[in-house]
């Protein structure tokens, strides 16, 4: 799966210690779908593992005062017939379908009297982590269900993880196959 705009699990635990205010006094609120773009470029074999690639990325937008803020998560998925031995490698495999699609989620925070509104710093850090987590079950459902009106077999998403903070546990984490 791809990932959220931060690539080392270093930056994404820094993230995590700078939201970590924000989640504190945040709820969500809702959730809207906001664009959605899903379509068939190819048919595949009857027989065929299929596998898939999903990148997201997210961005915060706030008005400072405000006691709410929206978090806008775009999705990019694309599903490809997997490869095997018996056929020649190719570069790039041929993709059978894409859907993007773009989710929003509002979230409200009650800071306690006293305290100061969130930094943008924070509010980004909040998106990347937090926010990212938040809103991935609606993209798992919302591409469960676009994939199967599409004709494929519905596509279960997996959850959403992130890399191992300490470097002792990065070497007993092994990445995922994704297949449908």
């Amino acid at each position: 799966m791809g990932g959220v705009g931060m690539t080392a699990s270093a930056d994404i635990t820094e993230a995590q210690r700078r939201a970590a205010r924000v989640a504190a006094s945040t709820d969500i609120r809702d959730v809207r779908l906001l664009k959605s773009c899903a379509e068939i470029t190819g048919l595949p074999a009857a027989d065929s593992t299929l596998i898939y690639d999903l990148n997201s990325g997210a961005k915060v937008e706030y008005e400072p005062g405000s006691e709410a803020f929206v978090v806008r998560s775009s999705y990019s998925l694309s599903i490809m017939p997997a490869t095997d031995a018996a056929r020649a490698p190719r570069d790039s495999p041929e993709v059978i379908a894409k859907i993007e699609f773009e989710h929003a989620a509002l979230f409200v925070f009650s800071l306690a009297e006293g305290d100061h509104p969130p930094t943008a710093e924070e509010l980004s850090a909040y998106a990347v982590t937090t926010g990212q987590f938040a809103l991935h079950p609606y993209a798992r459902q919302y591409i469960y269900d676009v994939t199967g009106r599409l004709g494929l077999p519905p596509l279960t998403v997996g959850v959403m993880t992130l890399p191992a903070a300490e470097p002792a546990l990065q070497e007993h984490v092994k990445p995922r196959k994704e297949k449908v």
